[in-house]
């Protein structure tokens, strides 16, 4: 009786976990078949300048996107911030457009957001070269952690909004995230294959050591953060592919074409001849 009882709950358990992802994907299914809010487009239309230049097909993605994560992500207000639903579909629109080639039979959650009104200050130990310790205090804008948690200013989301400049937070710390899913934060997300893998490391190093070197002497076109190591620089090319790709394009045509794919968007279509007009203004 014993063993049948023990047998009888080892099947239970085995049950639960090859229902929970059917059910769970169900549920998304029935929230991104649900019509999109008229205000909640209102608002991504007025608030958010990349959205205007959307094609209709990644818009209406985006949305489906959009309607799971926001029925699915926890917020929580720092340092007296009382966190808005305009704030939350305004973080999350932005974090949506990651999402197109990414399975939701991976996903069992999204990451929480802790979101503070502004910059925020990090305390943490640094060990120098001689052994010895002593504790910083940094200044903040975002932080991702792989335990799935994202840390956003929203003084600096607000400004993202208004801007395609290469700089975008919740783009970079959402590329931290995606980055992870296959357990390891290191520049590298989830491919289908090894052949893959073996044209991204090849890409994105010599990339990488390319924008190392024009850090070096001073001359980097693109935000010198990317040279912090792979894992910030996949995040940071994320950035310029959503919102400056015509400058990614130009200066890494490997990467951009490599981000294309991975992303499954094509971000010079909507924005390459809108910023080659800017940049024609300005000369």
């Amino acid at each position: 009786m014993a063993l049948y009882l023990v047998f009888l709950v080892a099947i239970l358990i085995i049950a639960a976990m090859v229902y929970a992802p059917i059910r769970r994907r169900r549920h998304r299914q029935a929230l991104a078949a649900q019509p999109f809010p008229r205000q909640w487009r209102l608002v991504l239309r007025e608030r958010w300048l990349l959205y205007r230049y959307l094609p209709v097909d990644v818009r209406f993605a985006l949305q489906r996107q959009l309607q799971i994560m926001m029925a699915n992500t926890e917020f929580y207000g720092c340092n007296g911030l009382e966190v808005t639903e305009t704030m939350r579909l305004l973080t999350l629109a932005q974090a949506a457009l990651l999402y197109r080639n990414i399975s939701q039979d991976q996903l069992a959650s999204f990451p929480t957001v802790l979101l503070y009104p502004d910059a925020f200050v990090r305390e943490g130990e640094l060990t120098d070269e001689l052994g010895l310790v002593s504790r910083q205090r940094h200044i903040m804008l975002g932080e991702s952690w792989q335990q799935g948690r994202v840390i956003l200013s929203w003084s600096d989301i607000e400004q993202d909004l208004r801007r395609l400049d290469g700089h975008n937070l919740v783009i970079h710390e959402y590329a931290h995230q995606i980055d992870g899913y296959d357990g390891s934060m290191n520049g590298a997300p989830l491919l289908p294959n090894e052949t893959q893998y073996r044209r991204w490391t090849r890409v994105m190093t010599a990339a990488f050591e390319d924008v190392n070197h024009q850090v070096q002497w001073g001359e980097s076109p693109i935000d010198p953060y990317a040279s912090t190591n792979p894992a910030e620089f996949f995040a940071v090319v994320s950035e310029y592919f959503f919102t400056q790709p015509d400058l990614l394009q130009r200066l890494y045509p490997e990467v951009y074409t490599l981000l294309a794919g991975f992303y499954r968007q094509q971000p010079l279509e909507w924005l390459g001849e809108v910023q080659r007009l800017e940049q024609s203004t300005i000369h």
